[in-house]
């Protein structure tokens, strides 16, 4: 799946679903970017952890609108529960800079196809 803001692609994305393990357990990213999918927008249905994950990452959440609703810049690894400020129905785990690096900033939309 492609991540794009506007028109400029951002990122080859892997779709990872809605029940995934995510990068639990894995020691190396082979893309820049997963994609999960919650089972219904809200909190705690898109709540993460981050036990068994190698790497540090950035987190982003999206609503069902695909905005930006909250995000963390370097995740920390081994970490029990990381929550989203506001509800949200898509999670993107990516490597370690890419907030940064786009320029990303809460209430942007994004697009994934």
């Amino acid at each position: 799946m492609i991540i794009k803001k506007g028109n400029k692609k951002l990122a080859d994305g892997k779709y990872l679903g809605k029940f995934s393990l995510g990068l639990i357990f894995k020691r190396k990213l082979k893309h820049e970017a997963y994609i999960l999918e919650a089972l219904r927008e809200s909190v705690w249905s898109s709540t993460l952890h981050t036990f068994f994950v190698f790497q540090n990452l950035d987190i982003i959440w999206l609503n069902k609108d695909y905005k930006i609703v909250d995000m963390i810049k370097s995740a920390p690894r081994f970490h029990p529960a990381l929550i989203p400020k506001e509800k949200s129905k898509y999670v993107i785990e990516a490597s370690k800079g890419f907030i940064k690096k786009h320029r990303l900033k809460n209430g942007q939309k994004l697009k994934i196809s």
